[in-house]
């Protein structure tokens, strides 16, 4: 039995988060976002990192896929959290988010999709100010595994499309903390065990302790930022990925760019990331809109 179609189309929320100067600078550390000083006030219009929204989307998030109805038993919700992973995260950056600002946001699943091996539920999640201006959107790709009815999706055949590699725009190594779960869950709202206990890691399928999938985005986010963007966050107006392997606690990661065909000041990036010890693409389909 997979997830209750009925839902697709509900609105959870409003709900409202005011920022705090301290949780901004513990995500800011958590990510990687070492330039950012908040205490001094000397971050760059003293502006959270574009992917903060993510620390408050998070518990409604939970709160959402927490609901029985929305997966037939309360039973089926402890087995399908065991086995949810981060497929994809796409984000809009209309206004940047500051300490002190009141955010009114919510939630809404836009579709189930049947993977065959597993089910994806997408979830739009709004933010906007208190006169209603949007400041950041986000679409969620949550894959639930062995939830889907086992048999594959019909495809349309394609001719396969070739593609002149472009020319590398920039390319940063991340160099992933050991412990950059503890402090990511913590910073970030998100204390799914997969990502702190190595024994449910494994009851889970995988091979021990992964690092968050936002976490991978957002240390990819501030890479893009400081490789190409002079360290001004607020030139970052979109950023996509499609997560294609796990990352582990120190792992060595390659982040790598190339500009598509630009459109007035406003300039389409593609990006991978690349795990260096085995080659492995952890990133794929990565697609940023920038302001230079």
């Amino acid at each position: 039995m997979g997830l209750n179609r009925d839902f697709i189309g509900r609105e959870f929320g409003p709900e409202v988060h005011t920022v705090d100067k301290f949780e901004v600078m513990a995500y800011a550390s958590a990510i990687g976002a070492e330039y950012l000083n908040y205490l001094e006030n000397t971050a760059p219009n003293n502006i959270a990192p574009p992917s903060f929204s993510v620390t408050y989307e998070l518990p409604l998030i939970y709160k959402l896929l927490s609901d029985a109805d929305l997966h037939g038993s309360e039973q089926k919700v402890k087995d399908n959290m065991l086995m949810l992973v981060h497929g994809d995260q796409h984000m809009k950056f209309y206004n940047s988010i500051a300490p002190g600002d009141k955010i009114t946001y919510r939630a809404k699943i836009t579709d189930i999709e049947d993977k065959g091996s597993g089910e994806i539920i997408k979830i739009n999640v709004l933010s906007t100010y208190g006169d209603g201006t949007k400041m950041v959107e986000s679409d969620w790709g949550l894959f639930i595994r062995g939830a889907g009815s086992g048999q594959r999706p019909l495809r349309k055949k394609e001719e396969p499309k070739v593609f002149e590699p472009a020319p590398t725009l920039f390319k940063k190594v991340i160099r992933v903390p050991i412990d950059i779960t503890y402090r990511y869950s913590k910073a970030s709202n998100d204390m799914n065990p997969i990502h702190l206990d190595n024994e449910v890691a494994k009851k889970a399928g995988l091979s021990g302790i992964i690092v968050h999938g936002l976490c991978t985005m957002s240390m990819t986010m501030q890479a893009i930022i400081k490789a190409h963007l002079g360290g001004d966050p607020s030139k970052l107006l979109s950023l996509g990925v499609r997560f294609s392997a796990p990352v582990y606690p120190g792992d060595e990661l390659v982040v790598q760019g190339w500009e598509n065909a630009s459109e007035d000041s406003i300039v389409p990036i593609g990006f991978d990331v690349t795990r260096k010890s085995d080659g492995k693409k952890v990133i794929k389909d990565g697609n940023a809109q920038v302001r230079l």
